[in-house]
């Protein structure tokens, strides 16, 4: 059924200008001939408008015999467009979950990614390089201490590091996921 603004405004129980400002703002579509189509703009009412904006409640048209679920689920089907309030609340959801994050961030209980990888590159290399000068920097002293002949001692010093080195490269970066 096709009617005019006018004719509208009063089934919906609103002022005409309560229409004219939502055919503007792209709530509700005129058909080409100007009338509103009624099933199809109490669809697009129910679906565009902000309840949190409106003086009486808003429900979702229901034909004569049908009962209204309250079952959270758009009551127009799976192709219909998600309602105002279901894009509202996860707007809100989203900017929640953003300003935890900030919290968090700032509170310093997350770390950048990228930073902290650097780090942990930095530490290693700083540890393997340690490793690597072990039997220059202590071998005379080893040596000293045991008893043996220095430079045996620091090459066989020298070998064993350089395996534990080599399975330590191995190992997978715990970054990498």
């Amino acid at each position: 059924m096709e009617v005019s603004l006018r004719e509208y405004a009063r089934m919906r129980n609103v002022q005409p200008s309560a229409v004219h400002k939502a055919i503007q703002s792209g709530r509700i579509n005129r058909t080409s001939d100007g009338l509103i189509n009624v099933e199809e703009a109490d669809v697009e009412w129910f679906t565009n408008t902000d309840p949190s904006k409106q003086r009486q409640k808003i429900f979702p048209p229901v034909e004569d015999g049908e009962e209204v679920k309250a079952s959270g689920n758009n009551p127009f089907g799976k192709n219909t467009p998600s309602t105002f309030n279901q894009a509202k609340t996860a707007n809100e959801y989203y900017r929640a979950m953003y300003m935890k994050e900030r919290l968090m961030k700032y509170r310093g209980n997350l770390v950048d990614k990228e930073e902290a990888k650097r780090l942990f590159f930095t530490f290693a290399r700083s540890q393997r390089d340690a490793f690597a000068n072990l039997p220059t920097k202590y071998g005379s002293l080893i040596a000293a201490e045991l008893g043996t002949d220095e430079h045996k001692t620091m090459v066989v010093l020298d070998e064993y590091i350089r395996k534990v080195l080599a399975e330590g490269q191995e190992i997978n970066d715990p970054f990498s996921s």
